[in-house]
Order: C-alpha cells, then structure tokens, then sequence
C-alpha cells in the first residue's frame, strides 16, 4: 500500500503523542520533500525529523507541467497530490479542505488525521477516538466539532 501523507497528520499525531499509530496502520509512509520542509521550519508542536525515521520514505518534489497547480494550496499539499498521482498512492493523508477536495476530484482515496485515528480505534490500538480527538482540539488543531461527533457516534463512542 503506498501512503503519502501531507504535514498535518504528523503534526496532529505528534501533538497528542500518537505519531507511532502511521507506521502500525501502514507500516511506511511516503512524504514528499515539501512536506519535510515544512515540518523543519518548526511550529509551537514538535514533530521529530521525518528524515531520521526509518518508516518514512522521502521522495523529491514534483514539477508541475501547470505551474503552481493546483490553485491555492501550499507546497506540502501540492506535492502530496502531484507525488499521488504519479505513484498511483493507494492513500493520500490530507486534512485541508480544499486540498482534500481536489485530491478525491483527481481520484485519490483520502484520509484525514480524524480519519486515521477511526481507523486505530476500529483496529484496538486506540481506546477513544473522541479522546484523542479532543486532545488534538486543545493543541490548537482545527477540526469540527460537528465532525468529531458524528465519527465518535460511528465508532460506538
């Protein structure tokens, strides 16, 4: 299964201390070198250096023949669906909005970080998803309560 993820989910699973759920699930991840960056320029939650983690594959950026296609997404985002389709991803980890849209308009299967940790609580490696959820919430990170709710209500919670 090939999975590339965009920097959100690291982000929010090292938020909450969840990061070693990504190589359970998939057992590697591929990121493309935009993404790597993006975590190097650092923010208020420590991700650790994805280079050094050996579960993770780095893959260079792609040249879009579209110039900055597409639309308004950052760097992280774009070479995520551009890396995507040219890998044929099984999965693409995705939690901005109109990066999500665009990626499933291309034909990608994606995933977002809530959408992971449903997927650690139907497999038992999670004991609560609204748990998480929420704690992620507190960390700063911005995700529908609305949302939230309804996964919870799925998962039995």
């Amino acid at each position: 299964m090939t999975v590339i993820s965009n920097t959100t989910p690291f982000i929010a699973l090292a938020a909450i201390d969840q990061l070693a759920l990504l190589p359970t699930l998939y057992t590697s991840v591929i990121v493309p070198q935009a993404v790597v960056k993006e975590v190097e320029f650092g923010g208020k939650i420590y991700v650790p250096n994805l280079t050094l983690l050996d579960w993770i594959s780095v893959v260079p950026d792609e040249i879009s023949q579209y110039g900055h296609f597409p639309f308004q997404l950052d760097d992280g985002e774009r070479q995520v669906i551009l890396n995507a389709i040219k890998m044929q991803a099984s999965l693409v980890l995705l939690d901005d909005r109109l990066a999500r849209n665009i990626a499933e308009y291309l034909g990608l299967k994606v995933k977002g970080t809530l959408g992971v940790l449903a997927e650690a609580k139907q497999k038992g490696l999670i004991s609560s998803f609204r748990e998480l959820a929420m704690a992620m919430k507190v960390q700063g990170l911005r995700y529908s309560q609305r949302l939230i709710d309804e996964m919870a209500l799925k998962l039995g919670e």
